[in-house]
Parts: C-alpha cells; structure tokens; sequence
C-alpha cells in the first residue's frame, strides 16, 4: 500500500542553517495568492496587497532577478517553486500550485500557510482571519481529546482515522455530544460535490475536491492527487442517477458516489490534515507490527508520540508527520528535544527525495527520520532475526 525508498545510509553534517529568506518568499507568495482568490477582496486591496507581497519577495532575491509583476501574478497558478529564489532550498514545496484553475487558493497552500506560520497580522490586512485559524484549531482538537480517559482517547483518535465520513446517526452512537466538535455536514462543502453528490477518496476516505466548469469537471484529493488519485466527471446526467468518476490517474481506483445530505458527515478539514492523513501512517505503522507479532502501544501517554512498538528484543518510538513541507517539519523539531530518545519521525513514502535533508535537520536534536516503507523494513528485519 506504500510505496517509497528506504533510509540511505550517509555521514551528514549535524544541522543546517535555516534561510529566513524561503520563509519570507513562501509566506509573501501565499499572502498574494490568498488576496488574489478571496472574491470579496476589493480590488483596490488586491492590487495594495500584491505590490507588498512583490516587494517582499524582491527583497529575497539577487538585485535584478525579482519577477516582474506580470510573472509574479501568473507564477501563483504555477508551481510555486518557479517564484522563490533559485539559491533558496524548496524540497517538497516545489510543486505546489497556490491557485487551482478557477482562482482559488488551494488547500495544499493552507496547509503551507499553518507550517510556515504566516504572520496573523498580514493575515488579518489582507483576508479574514478564520482562513487561517487552522494551527489554534489543531491545539482546540488535541485539548479536546485530551480531556478523555486514555482508553477513550485512544479509541476515538482511531475513529477519526478510520472513519472520516459516515452518517450522523451512526457516529452520534460513537461520538455523542462531541461530534460537532470533529464533524460537518459534506452537504455544506459545495467545491467537494457534483449535482449534490460526493466521493470519498480511496486512499484516506475523505471527500475529494471537484474542480473545473462545464460538462466534465476534474475530481481529486489533494493530499493524494501527485500520487495518481485523479478522475473526470460528467456532470450533465438526463437519466437522474448518481454521476459517475472516470479513472484519470493510476492509483484512481473506483468509488461510488454518495448522496451529501445534512446526515452526510465528514471529518472538518483540520481534523483530515492533521488528524485523519497522519493517522493513516500511524495505523498502517500498527497494522504491519501487529501481523509480525509485535506488542503495540498506540498514543502512548496521550499521543506524547504515535507508538511505541517492541519487536525481536528492539524496541522503537514513532511520531508519524504528514507535513506538506519537510522542510518546514524540520525547522520546527530542530532544537527540541524528542519526547523518547531516538524518537523516529516517519514520512509519506512521496517525501523520499527530502528524507537526507529532513535528517540533516534534526539528526543534532536525537531525532532520526525514515520513509514509512523505510520503518516497516525495519521491522521485517527484526522479525526476521527473531525467527
């Protein structure tokens, strides 16, 4: 089910100087490309706040290779590794497109906005603050859970992994008077829908945006879209049944349509990004240990970190990351210290290309990095010596 590379085996430097200059260039082309697709933005505060973002990004590269602002405006629906300077580190980030082909600003540039920590102030000058409230609704969700008993906390984490849509009588019987506090009505998320319809992504069940106009719009999940879940749909149907997807990618397994009423529930983007993605690292993490006859602790000490697994006389503490930034990831560990010695911190397989760097980052700290294929090797090894 994952796919990626194992942990090379180098001799790195213990850190590496972070560049304030990345985070500047990142958070001036998000702040631009959120004035840009806000519709209720003025013009006149549009065009103020894409010649500030400009000047701060000028400022981030040599004298004389800034884009124009022609380039600037057309690079926010490209991928946005175009824009930063040429010196600047951007493994992982690259790709990422902040503007979708309608105009609006993406979900992968939300979740670089929460890691590069765009500052609330030119947040709140250029659009409302909600849209970027994600990182204090982390901390509100994990301090919810947290007031549980450890047996229920554990138990609910899980629901919210494996369980990230159903229907309200059915997650009331799980959740009871907690459930708005994870879920929403998919009824309510028009961009997720085709004529009142949605679909789950077969990868983290959770609704996939529909993008595009006309006859046949394109449907993906954006956490999983680079890795080939992508389909085409028909919206015009005479015959009144359930539209249809049409594989575009080639991990677009099939899935059925399902109808988005106001009983239709869907874990809140938040709880997916930070809950439900990672999550599923973690559980496939568990699932492969418990199949080789490992004893499993899951959330430990009220998720201090993921799992604690003992396996063949070794034993392993993991904190599964589902950041769209490594780098980011590394900035932020680098410095702390690991709540278990040895800690590992393990990525999507896709991140394989940033692993060396990631562990360069925060190798000083005691931490160690490794692929989720790369940790499930590790642990086929240690059953196999213990055979």
């Amino acid at each position: 089910m994952f796919v990626g590379e194992d942990l090379a085996e180098t001799d790195p430097p213990a850190t590496i100087p972070a560049d304030p200059r990345r985070g500047r260039a990142i958070t001036a082309c998000c702040l631009a490309a959120a004035a840009l697709g806000d519709p209720d933005l003025p013009g006149e505060r549009k065009a103020r706040a894409l010649m500030t973002c400009l000047g701060v990004l000028a400022a981030t590269h040599p004298l004389g290779r800034a884009p124009s602002m022609a380039r600037f405006r057309a690079g926010l629906s490209e991928p946005v590794g175009a824009l930063l300077p040429r010196d600047v580190d951007t493994s992982g980030i690259a790709e990422v497109v902040l503007l979708d082909a309608e105009g609006r600003f993406t979900d992968e540039a939300e979740d670089l906005c929460a890691e590069f920590l765009v500052p609330s102030a030119a947040l709140d000058q250029f659009w409302p603050w909600d849209r970027m409230a994600s990182e204090q609704e982390e901390r509100r969700i994990y301090e919810v859970l947290r007031r549980l008993t450890e047996a229920d906390y554990v138990r609910l984490r899980a629901e919210l992994v494996e369980q990230p849509v159903g229907d309200l009588r059915t997650l009331r019987r799980t959740w009871g008077s907690l459930l708005p506090q994870f879920y929403e009505p998919v009824a309510d998320w028009p961009w997720r829908q085709v004529r009142g319809w949605f679909f789950a992504c077969p990868d983290c069940r959770w609704p996939m945006r529909v993008l595009g106009k006309g006859s046949i719009v394109d449907v993906r999940c954006e956490a999983h879209a680079r890795r080939g879940v992508m389909y085409t749909c028909r919206v015009e149907n005479r015959t009144g049944k359930a539209p249809e997807l049409h594989p575009a990618g080639e991990r677009a397994r099939l899935v059925p349509a399902q109808p988005a009423t106001k009983e239709s529930l869907a874990v809140s983007r938040v709880v997916w990004r930070y809950v439900t993605l990672p999550g599923l690292l973690e559980c496939g993490i568990r699932d492969h240990a418990f199949g080789l006859g490992a004893d499993v602790e899951m959330w430990p000490h009220r998720d201090r970190y993921d799992l604690e697994i003992e396996l063949g006389g070794q034993s392993w503490c993991v904190d599964a990351k589902a950041w769209a930034s490594p780098v980011a990831l590394g900035e932020a560990l680098r410095g702390t210290r690991p709540a278990a010695p040895g800690l590992v911190i393990v990525v999507p397989d896709h991140q394989r290309s940033s692993l060396d760097l990631l562990q360069h980052m925060i190798g000083g700290s005691g931490y160690r990095a490794a692929t989720m294929k790369g940790i499930l090797a590790e642990l086929d090894d240690a059953a196999t010596v213990s055979a």
